[in-house]
């Protein structure tokens, strides 16, 4: 991962600052996000809490409330620090921090029933730290460009694509849930083109998902998409150009985070 400057930041923070980032699953693994180390801290006590989600200026959490909590919040709190915790690659311990906030509300996460599960939304009373702007707003920033520049292509060899985090240019494509071999000639935020053995016309129109293979981990990262264009290589009637077009709502971020970081990378070096 490339260095962020001051101005790449001051950058996410304005373009960025208001939009929600919801840690569901997928996104809490991708952003290496630990649940268990985050609580809410309220004139000096730690309160447990989830985070449900989060932007640059804002969160919002779920706990459980007893009595006494809830009688502390009516009374009005002054003090409040949000905690946050994010495994780092590069060392033994977690990036963990605390953000200054303000409670804005709070309401029975399902009004029908009488548990102590209550939502909560918080306020930022100052700029957060670097580190939740840069690891929030290269997130934001991956999505926004995966829409901006999504026919942008990054023309793929053996080294290019592990430098982009993927295994090998060798990988298969399911065709019609039949696994093919194929090479990785280019990919792009909004698909890729491949060559495959076979007919060429009888590939048109099939839908195909692309298996990557992540360097770091060894698994499958699957791009479910359409074969929309294919061409027969010169002098070689076996083997045809596929264009796959890939479902935009199931392109994993972790595909459009690396995707958006070689970009990146690229745009630095020619500036």
């Amino acid at each position: 991962m490339g260095v962020t400057t001051s101005q790449q930041l001051q950058g996410y923070y304005e373009s960025y600052g208001a939009v929600e980032v919801t840690f569901n699953k997928e996104v809490t693994q991708l952003l290496s996000f630990l649940q268990d180390r985050v609580y809410l801290k309220v004139g000096g006590v730690d309160w447990p809490c989830l985070l449900h989600s989060s932007s640059l200026v804002g969160a919002k959490l779920v706990l459980n409330l007893k009595a006494q909590q809830l009688t502390r919040l009516e009374a009005g709190v002054s003090t409040c620090q949000l905690r946050y915790g994010f495994r780092n690659p590069d060392k033994a311990e977690p990036v963990v921090f605390f953000v200054n906030v303000k409670i804005k509300a709070w309401s029975r996460y399902d009004s029908g029933s009488s548990n102590d599960l209550y939502f909560m939304t918080l306020e930022f009373t100052s700029r957060p730290p670097e580190d939740l702007i840069e690891i929030l707003g290269r997130f934001l920033e991956a999505n926004v460009n995966s829409q901006r520049r999504k026919d942008v292509r990054i023309a793929m060899n053996e080294v290019s694509i592990r430098k982009l985090g993927f295994a090998s240019c060798n990988v298969i494509l399911a065709v019609e849930k039949i696994d093919r071999k194929c090479l990785v000639r280019d990919l792009s935020f909004g698909g890729a083109q491949v060559l495959i053995s076979g007919v060429a016309k009888f590939l048109e129109n099939r839908s195909a998902i692309l298996k990557l293979v992540v360097q770091e981990t060894g698994l499958p990262l699957l791009l479910p998409g359409k074969i929309v264009r294919v061409e027969e290589v010169a002098d070689r009637r076996d083997i045809a150009q596929t264009s796959l077009k890939f479902d935009e709502a199931t392109v994993p971020h972790q595909y459009k985070v690396l995707i958006n970081e070689n970009l990146r990378l690229q745009k630095t070096k020619q500036g």
